[in-house]
């Protein structure tokens, strides 16, 4: 085993192998003993640390979803409105070239089985919800079609289907032009009567 240097830059390379095996692998697809053993350190060590996997994935998870709003959120600088989202998309659609992340986020979606995970995905996803909502000042239901693009880019890039030459592939991974937010109804289909 080798030394890694303070406290914090072991839980730090813990972390980054951790988020790297997540991502490929989900929570139930790799264990700590093959974390531990890609930086050279024991499994005990990663234990004492963080306590179980499950704590292990949910903290990376975690700050995946967290480093993500901030950067959407710096973004958005001063602005608001369309204007916000506008600059938030842009970083989102930018973030997607981090494979990794990207991964990471789907794998979180996909252990919410697990209540404790599903707990930590909800908030987090609520974090990034909410912020965008704040910023922009737009409506429920304009937040939730921003949303619901940035799913849609997800999906498309764990395909990689911007490397794809049919003309599906090239709509779907197109810029969503702000006149779609702006011209979204300020009332949401609960107020209309809609589903």
């Amino acid at each position: 085993m080798r030394k890694l240097g303070t406290a914090a830059e072991r839980r730090e390379q813990i972390r980054a192998a951790a988020s790297a095996a997540f991502a490929e692998a989900g929570l139930h697809g790799v264990s700590v003993d093959q974390i531990a053993r890609s930086i050279g350190i024991s499994e005990a060590y990663v234990f004492r640390l963080f306590g179980s996997k499950r704590a292990l994935f949910i903290e990376v998870v975690t700050s995946a979803f967290d480093t993500m709003t901030s950067l959407m959120v710096s973004a958005a600088a001063d602005t608001s409105g369309v204007d916000a989202l506008m600059r938030m998309g842009e970083e989102y659609q930018a973030q997607l070239a981090d494979r990794q992340r990207l991964l990471l986020q789907l794998q979180a979606f996909a252990a919410c089985a697990d209540p404790e995970v599903l707990l930590a995905v909800r908030a987090a996803f609520g974090r990034l919800w909410t912020r965008a909502g704040q910023i922009s000042g737009l409506s429920p239901l304009q937040v939730k079609t921003f949303m619901a693009f940035g799913t849609l880019l997800n999906i498309v890039a764990a395909m990689d289907a911007d490397e794809l030459p049919v003309s599906w592939a090239e709509e779907a991974t197109d810029a969503v032009p702000a006149a779609l937010y702006a011209g979204v109804p300020v009332e949401t289909p609960a107020d209309s009567g809609g589903i």
